[in-house]
């Protein structure tokens, strides 16, 4: 057979030519040396070797992968990345005496070592395949972290507002753990001599477990502790039919005596254990009917508003800006609010203690249409933005004067970004374990101080089916859990795909600029405002460094330019609101407004319920 032929350095070839015919020893090229299998075998080890090195590699990245942060952790990172979006959870306190930075540095120690994330820092941030992780920061010191700053005098409410204003705006520097306290050393007015403010990034922990991480400084820490655990105990009973059939449902209080110490008490507990998950079963099948219309609802609700929803604060240039202000309330008392829940729940005014002495009202429910405290300050708050965004001068812009026209051919509501908590009980972790949806709640059609009771009561019931929807729906649930995933590969949430670390890059520096910003402003300016309710210690004043706490209040990150953050806060008998704006020329002082315009419709509530329950004295 033919030998077949191949080039060579230029030189025809066969496979019978030997190397030497075309390797000189002048020559530049030579023949490659043949490796030396025992070498290669002896980098590579035996098999047993490579085998424990892949097993070390893969118990690693299981290890990492572990540690790695959720999915709704690393989503504000990747929104502070691409948009103006700052995610500050701020608390305020307000205390009877002075707090100095030694008891401050002593609390917060221990605090860190309760809540390892309080000593850690971030790393990995920005990989597409990997989540960042918390990992303890070598460096920690507490006293980086707590500041002393003084008020211009006077130094009472308007000065510490503006304080908090500026703490709220500060920017994050993610190579340290994401949290400060400052102590405002100088504060002064009625209620103490000393305030608090504490700042901690939403990647930290959401709301209620920023919340938890404070109470755990507080004298109020064994009652949640008891608490918590409590109800982490009683749902595993009840999971196993273990609790007493009246703390199922009173009307089973007549099986109390047969559930323990009786030859019935076995069945009786599978009876019980079998209604709680059959009951269980039938809310999760009820809640998928009502989680699609909420979700088809909630969607066209966003697809018809967004592009037209108009904010409490002055239109603001192309550009966001940087400065925020801030604004709290009084404080309310908790038993008014339960005299508008006795006077408008139900099917009609006074429904709900219809027939029963005013001595005997303490606990009366309506078993139809109850309103809770949420229903209350929803149905207030919708009221009184409302107001505002009617006040407001025209607009002056060509976008603002089309968006106005629209609003006044268009049926409008008051968009507000509500987040629900889905901890479980007894979870201490600082994590995100929130989810969120937007509700849109329609003012009042009397905004006036001549609204009627009938109004009053019908106002109230509307938001509350707006918030029932909400609160019964599982999609936000669903999502949440979804969202959870993009933890392990952030590869799969846009908002990662173009980082702005990477902005050297022409295409990814027009993608951000041209895309990805302008869907996320879009969606964060979809709403008016994020407003969240943290049930704090409701029954009496707790201590903090032996120090009584005469007021707290805490407020959500903003979202969009525009937008607010509203908390509402429950402490000791009281119930106050905490607003955070931007602070915008033209709009100057709009947290305090909308803090005492809630003060005026608040009262007027209250004044119509007490009118309502008098008519049935």
């Amino acid at each position: 057979m033919q030998a077949q032929k191949r080039t060579l350095n230029g030189h025809a070839a066969t496979p019978d030519t030997p190397a030497s015919y075309y390797y000189g020893e002048d020559a530049d090229m030579q023949p490659p040396a043949p490796e030396d299998v025992v070498d290669k075998l002896k980098r590579i080890g035996s098999v047993g070797e490579a085998a424990h090195r892949i097993a070390d590699l893969v118990a690693r990245e299981a290890t990492e992968r572990k540690q790695m942060i959720g999915g709704v952790d690393n989503f504000w990172l990747m929104l502070q990345d691409t948009t103006d979006f700052n995610p500050a959870c701020t608390s305020v306190f307000i205390m009877r005496d002075q707090v100095t930075v030694e008891k401050m540095a002593q609390q917060c120690t221990r605090q860190a070592e309760k809540f390892p994330r309080y000593r850690q820092k971030l790393e990995s941030v920005g990989r597409l395949l990997h989540g960042a992780i918390f990992v303890d920061d070598p460096d920690f010191n507490v006293m980086n972290h707590i500041h002393v700053r003084r008020l211009p005098e006077p130094a009472g409410k308007k000065e510490l507002d503006a304080l908090v204003g500026e703490i709220i705006a500060e920017e994050w520097d993610l190579s340290r753990p994401l949290w400060d306290t400052v102590i405002v050393e100088n504060y002064r007015d009625e209620d103490g001599v000393c305030a608090v403010v504490a700042r901690g990034h939403h990647t930290l922990s959401d709301g209620q477990g920023f919340v938890i991480s404070q109470l755990f400084m507080t004298s109020y820490y064994d009652d949640l502790a008891q608490m918590m655990d409590g109800a982490a105990d009683k749902l595993h009973k009840a999971k196993r039919g273990r609790l007493l059939p009246s703390e199922y449902s009173k009307s089973l209080k007549s099986l109390d005596p047969y559930s323990t110490n009786h030859p019935a008490a076995p069945l009786l507990h599978v009876v019980l254990a079998l209604l709680f998950w059959f009951t269980y079963i039938l809310q999760t099948l009820v809640s998928i009917v009502w989680s699609t219309y909420q979700a088809i609802r909630m969607v066209s609700m966003v697809l018809f508003t967004f592009w037209r929803m108009e904010m409490v604060t002055a239109d603001q240039s192309s550009r966001r800006t940087p400065h925020r202000e801030f604004s709290s309330s009084k404080t309310f008392s908790l038993q008014d609010v339960k005299l508008c829940q006795q006077a408008f729940s139900g099917p009609r005014p006074g429904y709900a203690v219809a027939g029963v002495p005013k001595d005997q009202r303490r606990n009366v429910r309506s078993k139809v249409g109850h309103v809770t405290l949420n229903d209350v300050v929803c149905a207030i708050m919708s009221d009184v933005l409302g107001n505002i965004v009617a006040s407001k001068p025209e607009p002056t812009t060509t976008w603002g004067k089309i968006r106005r026209t629209a609003n006044k051919v268009l049926p409008t509501s008051m968009g507000f970004f509500i987040p629900i908590s889905i901890r479980q009980p007894g979870d201490w972790s600082m994590r995100n374990l929130s989810t969120a949806s937007n509700v849109y709640l329609k003012p009042a059609r009397t905004l006036s101080s001549d609204i009627s009771i009938r109004d009053i009561h019908e106002h109230i019931h509307k938001c509350r089916r707006e918030l029932s929807l909400f609160k019964h729906s599982g999609w936000p649930k669903f999502c949440f859990h979804l969202m959870q995933l993009t933890g392990q590969a952030p590869i799969l949430f846009p908002l990662s795909w173009f980082p702005k670390s990477k902005e050297h890059n022409p295409l990814v520096k027009a993608m951000r600029r041209f895309v990805m910003k302008p869907v996320a402003d879009a969606c964060l300016q979809s709403f008016t405002a994020i407003l969240t309710n943290i049930p704090g210690p409701s029954k009496k004043p707790i201590t903090m460094h032996d120090v009584e706490v005469a007021k707290w209040t805490a407020i959500p990150p903003q979202a969009g330019a525009g937008t607010l953050g509203i908390g509402i806060m429950s402490y000791a008998g009281g119930i106050s609101i905490g607003v955070s704006a931007d602070h915008v020329p033209g709009s100057e002082g709009i947290a305090r407004r909308i803090c005492e315009d809630f003060e005026r419709r608040f009262e007027l509530y209250v004044s119509r319920a007490k009118e309502v329950l008098d008519h049935q004295d």
